[in-house]
């Protein structure tokens, strides 16, 4: 990063968010380092008729204080004419004062842009709820966004960016954008919240872990050319306004990380709106919050339950592919959509099963010679099978099936059983439990 950079970004970024103490105490600090320096230039420039460090404070009789008081005067008044403490030469003393009221001028001007840039910026007028919530629809979520407007003044165009950050690798994020438009609401009346929503699975993040207290501790985002599942690892919130009849913009913007308590696992506590209180007139009935926004603004209700009701297979085979999948279990109207890839840690793809072509079962498969049709060869047909592997993983297909799907792939995988796998899979489901075919012993 360059000095400009560096310096732009202290500015503009550390310096705008700044307790007003804060900035008093920087113009304090730079007012004394001006004007000492220039008091130590009228002292050492004084005796000896030019520029001499030996007439700093101490090493010689002259007094300093004069000095001091010429550097304060002239830099607070912008001009010169002072007469204390003037050095002997007459062109290098007006070049110091001229020097002096040059950078006085600056500080002066740097000052005015900055208390400009302070009071033109977006107010913080927005209240944000602490943590984000869920709402679970006919098993699909959407992301609850809560906020009110914490000042007297009605605030219209609101404008809602709902962004999840998911970790490509060490050093890149994806960013998902959730939502960035208009809530149907478009005004923010004081006091009154509002709860803004997005839909998830259609942005395809799934919730992948609950802790026992609520909160959202995995998720997952899978795109359209995703080998496997990425970790959501924070949403980003940013809201735009205009406060109405004055016209100044209001912003806010937050971090929700989910390692952080960002996510719960469940709706927001209901809070009844007071329109008469919030269309109250008079300045001082409106100067704070009512005590219901305050109190339990930042309650949640209950977390919803997690029950595991519904039964996923991961398929590492023939069961990879969606339409060998589907004519498998039976299903005529599928999408490519209801087969994610997914991955199974600690195992490995391996030749571990094999058939007996010799004996005729009902209904199962035999394998005929390719010059003869009718022979069947005595041999054994070796299948794919995964066996536990801590050093590596199994990329599949995952999905959802019925009681009815779920008992036919058991039939037509004789050579196999069905091994519960939920806590394996790189990014599980939170609504069921996963399970997958491994040969018999």
């Amino acid at each position: 990063m360059s000095t400009r950079h560096r310096l732009r970004n202290f500015f503009l970024n550390l310096w705008a968010e700044q307790p007003l103490w804060h900035f008093l105490a920087l113009i304090v600090l730079l007012t004394a380092a001006v004007v000492s320096g220039f008091a130590l230039l009228y002292h050492s420039a004084g005796a000896l008729e030019n520029l001499s460090w030996r007439n700093l404070p101490g090493l010689s009789e002259r007094p300093f204080l004069p000095c001091l008081e010429r550097a304060f005067l002239e830099f607070v008044t912008l001009s010169g004419g002072n007469a204390q403490c003037t050095v002997a030469v007459a062109w290098l003393d007006k070049t110091i004062a001229a020097a002096q009221i040059l950078s006085g001028l600056f500080f002066f001007a740097a000052i005015v842009a900055f208390v400009t840039a302070v009071v033109l910026r977006p107010k913080q007028v927005f209240e944000l709820k602490h943590c984000l919530n869920l709402r679970r629809s006919e098993g699909r979520y959407d992301l609850l966004l809560s906020v009110y407007n914490a000042s007297p003044v009605t605030l219209n165009q609101l404008h809602v960016r709902i962004i999840a950050r998911a970790r490509i690798d060490d050093t890149t994020l994806r960013n998902i954008v959730l939502r960035d438009d208009s809530p149907r609401q478009p005004l923010a009346e004081p006091y009154i919240p509002l709860r803004i929503r997005t839909a998830l699975d259609a942005h395809r993040i799934a919730i992948n872990a609950v802790d026992a207290a609520g909160f959202v501790t995995a998720a997952s985002h899978l795109g359209p050319t995703d080998a496997q599942p990425l970790a959501v690892e924070e949403l980003y919130v940013e809201i735009n306004a205009v406060m109405l009849g004055i016209e100044q913009p209001a912003h806010v913007a937050r971090r929700y990380r989910l390692d952080q308590h960002g996510l719960f696992h469940g709706r927001h506590h209901g809070i009844d709106a007071d329109y008469r209180y919030a269309r109250s007139k008079g300045l001082f009935a409106r100067l704070s919050p009512p005590d219901a926004v305050r109190t339990h603004f930042h309650l949640n209700d209950p977390p919803l339950a997690t029950p595991r009701e519904k039964t996923y297979v991961f398929g590492y085979g023939s069961l990879v592919d969606p339409a060998s999948f589907s004519r498998t279990i039976g299903r005529s109207n599928w999408l490519a959509e209801d087969y994610a890839l997914a991955t199974l840690n600690g195992h490995k793809r391996t030749w571990g099963i094999a058939m007996d072509n010799r004996l005729s079962l009902p209904g199962y498969k035999r394998y005929v010679a390719a010059d003869a049709p009718d022979t069947y060869p005595e041999v054994y047909v070796c299948f794919l099978d995964v066996a536990p592997d801590p050093a590596h993983c199994v990329i599949g297909a995952m999905t959802a099936v019925s009681a009815d799907e779920f008992a036919r792939l058991k039939v037509r995988e004789r050579n196999y059983r069905a091994v519960d796998v939920t806590d394996a899979i790189a990014h599980p489901p939170l609504d069921g439990r996963v399970f997958t075919f491994m040969g018999l012993p």
